[in-house]
């Protein structure tokens, strides 16, 4: 009871946002009323749902924001990325920060207020919005004490600022990702070059262009393999040893072909584990089920999208399948993949949503009920 009051006014704080959201008409009254539900998941999830433990990156975070709200700086922490990613989150406007839940309020305002920025702009309305109130991954990430909703939200800007047109501000917003998130920003530097070069926000990508970034994008994971094999079975122990795995269970890589395998099921793997039998815990069955809703969901946007904008759904379907070989090479523990894969795949529904004109499309149909 202790830890609810005292994170009590940061939910005041959430549900005032959600209140001036629907009183000035930027969200519907479903809409308020979901997000009004969202904002009270933190509480749901430490020490209630599973232990704070499970996820221990939150303290480092935690600890650090109350540093620099207390001008402690001898307890500052030695990783930039925990600094910096702290020190955006200590700038918001919610009050207190006394529990290992608190920072979940402080990511539910910024989902909150970055949602009405993009309803306000006509970025996203219906299937779209339903996804990004109802993603379960989103709604839990959006609900720690971690950096991933500052990562999703840098991510989201610098490509939707691509398709404004505005190149140079879409770089600035990959500035920020370069430090709290590397391979991320890495990853948005490849795709963000492709679709500036290739001018995809006017024409989209040809189907004989995509076929050509599909086999460079083959040729370049089989290039750099035997410079890269080393730096890749480093990559999967730290990320296996930073979601909590035991050193003597990380599966290294062996070989050429064990490397091509793993870079060829990589891809489809990582979008869809852990399968139901493969789940250890009720936690990873919810997920395993979260899988199977997403994948329809894909299949269906995609193509939705495919009839309104064949040659720009195409290069959305390249940025996916390159983000996921890349990281299904280097992540292999199902909590892991789960926690790094949702920034893409928000990415992806809203970004080619909008960049496709589907969203336009159902701004000029009737809206539905559920969202009335």
């Amino acid at each position: 009871m202790e830890h609810i009051l005292l994170d009590l006014p940061n939910l005041l704080v959430c549900l005032v946002l959600v209140m001036v959201g629907f009183l000035r008409g930027w969200v519907t009254r479903n809409v308020a009323i979901i997000l009004s539900l969202s904002s009270a998941v933190p509480y749901l999830l430490n020490n209630v749902l599973f232990d704070a433990e499970y996820m221990p990156d939150q303290f480092r975070y935690w600890e650090q924001v109350l540093a620099m709200r207390s001008m402690d700086w001898g307890a500052m922490d030695h990783s930039l990325t925990v600094s910096v990613s702290s020190g955006f989150l200590a700038l918001l406007p919610l009050p207190l920060a006394e529990t290992i839940t608190s920072l979940g309020f402080f990511n539910k305002f910024l989902y909150i207020g970055a949602l009405m920025v993009l309803i306000r702009r006509g970025i996203i309305s219906h299937a779209v919005l339903l996804f990004v109130l109802c993603y379960p991954s989103l709604v839990l990430y959006s609900s720690l004490s971690l950096r991933d909703t500052l990562v999703t939200g840098f991510m989201l800007g610098s490509f939707l600022l691509a398709i404004e047109r505005r190149p140079i501000w879409a770089l600035i917003f990959l500035l920020p990702l370069w430090i709290i998130k590397f391979q991320n920003a890495l990853i948005m530097l490849i795709f963000l070059g492709i679709y500036l070069l290739y001018d995809v926000s006017r024409q989209g990508l040809s189907t004989k262009r995509f076929c050509w970034l599909l086999v460079g994008l083959a040729a370049s994971v089989l290039v750099i393999y035997p410079l890269a094999v080393d730096q890749i079975n480093f990559f999967r122990a730290a990320m296996y040893l930073e979601d909590g795995g035991k050193i003597e269970d990380v599966e290294v890589i062996q070989g050429f072909g064990d490397f091509v395998v793993t870079g060829i099921q990589g891809a489809l793997y990582f979008l869809i584990k852990p399968l139901p039998w493969e789940a250890a815990n009720a936690l990873q069955l919810i997920q395993s089920g979260e899988n199977l809703l997403v994948v329809a969901f894909l299949v269906w946007l995609t193509l939705k999208c495919w009839q309104v904008q064949r040659e720009k759904t195409l290069f959305w379907l390249l940025y996916l399948i390159g983000a996921f070989t890349i990281y299904g090479l280097v992540v292999f523990n199902y909590g892991t993949a789960v926690r790094y894969r949702f920034p893409f795949l928000v990415i992806y529904v809203v970004c080619m949503a909008h960049d496709t004109g589907l969203v336009r499309l159902w701004q000029q149909q009737r809206r539905p009920a559920l969202l009335d």
